[in-house]
C-alpha cells in the first residue's frame, strides 16, 4: 500500500516522462486507486482554492458534487479516450491502463486552483486568466499524448487524436471544469 507521499513522488516523475516508471504504471493494475487519489486531490485543491477566494451558502453540497462529477467525467473521458484507441485505431489496450495514465495527469488540473489563487490576490485580468487556463489544458494535452507514445507505444497522430478526445469529452461532461470555460 503506498502512501500519499509515494504516489506524489510517482506523480512528479511522471510529469517527467521517465519510461521506466510510465511501464510500470501502464503494467500495474494497482495503480488504478493511486490514479483516483490523484483525480480527487486535484478536484479538491480547486474547490479548496474557491472556498478560501470566495464565500458560498451551501458549499458543502457544491464541493460535493463537484468532485463526484469531476471523478465521473474523468471516468467517462479515459473510456471515450480507450474507444478511440481500441475502435477506431485498432490499438489493443487495457481500459484499467489508459484510465490510470488519464488519472495521473489528470493532476495537472490541479494548477487550476494556482489560478484561482493568483486571480484572488492580484487581480488579474481576464485574457492572463485565459491564457494561463489554456496553458494548463495544452500540458494535460502533451502529457497524455506523451505517455500513451512512451507506456502504450502508441503512434504520435493516434496519440494526438485521443488525448484531444480526451480532452473534449473531459471539459463537456465536468461541472467543475465547465465554470473555466
Amino acid at each position: 500500500m503506498s502512501t500519499f507521499r509515494d504516489v506524489w513522488k510517482k506523480f512528479q516523475a511522471f510529469l517527467k516522462f521517465n519510461p521506466s516508471l510510465i511501464q510500470n504504471i501502464v503494467n500495474d493494475r494497482y495503480e488504478s486507486g493511486n490514479a483516483f487519489l490523484i483525480v480527487i486531490t486535484s478536484l479538491t485543491s480547486i474547490y479548496t482554492a474557491l472556498f478560501i477566494t470566495t464565500r458560498f451558502s451551501n458549499f458543502f453540497d457544491i464541493v460535493f458534487y463537484g468532485i463526484l462529477d469531476g471523478a465521473f467525467a474523468w471516468i467517462i473521458s479515459s473510456l471515450g479516450m480507450w474507444f478511440i484507441l481500441s475502435r477506431v485505431f485498432k490499438e489493443n489496450l487495457d481500459i484499467n491502463s489508459v484510465s490510470t495514465m488519464t488519472g495521473y495527469a489528470h493532476g495537472i488540473v490541479a494548477g487550476i486552483s494556482f489560478v484561482i489563487l493568483l486571480q484572488s490576490y492580484l487581480n488579474l485580468s481576464a485574457r492572463i486568466i485565459e491564457i494561463l487556463i489554456l496553458s494548463i489544458f495544452l500540458w494535460l494535452f502533451y502529457t497524455i499524448s506523451r505517455s500513451l507514445e512512451i507506456g502504450f507505444f502508441v503512434e504520435k497522430r493516434n496519440s494526438r487524436i485521443a488525448a484531444s478526445v480526451f480532452i473534449v469529452i473531459l471539459i463537456w461532461t465536468s461541472g467543475p471544469l465547465k465554470i473555466f470555460f
